[in-house]
């Protein structure tokens, strides 16, 4: 009989593959915001919202700490509230839901699609 031990495992999230892939890119950027001590907003801040802005086909783009702050910032932007309720894939990622609860919404998970790995329609109302 196979032990747990024996089975193989799949990580959560694989930062070690995309390190070493980009590795000497991340080293290149960590050095230069830490020469210009700019840890927080600067011009490399600054760049990035200009670049990404262009990239997007926008006029502006705001750069915040992590994809948790994103999502807070764009429910309160929607006026996402308490009492509202925001459907969600039940296999998202825990961020997602700490956004929701942030803005002080309930999340509300639907089951996937196993064909496409999107919230299944069918199961909305449910």
């Amino acid at each position: 009989m196979k032990s747990q031990s024996d089975s193989p495992t799949v990580p959560f999230v694989d930062l070690k593959t995309d390190y070493l892939t980009h590795k000497e890119d991340y080293i290149t950027a960590f050095d230069a915001v830490c020469s210009q001590s700019s840890f927080i907003l600067g011009g490399e801040v600054e760049n990035f919202e200009r670049e990404f802005a262009s990239y997007l086909g926008v006029k502006h783009c705001i750069g915040v700490a992590n994809g948790t702050d994103a999502l807070t910032l764009s429910f309160r932007v929607l006026d996402i509230r308490p009492g509202d309720e925001v459907i969600v894939p039940a296999h998202t990622f825990i961020a997602t839901v700490i956004g929701i609860l942030d803005a002080g919404a309930t999340p509300v998970l639907v089951d996937i699609d196993p064909r496409t790995y999107l919230i299944d329609y069918s199961a909305l109302e449910s």
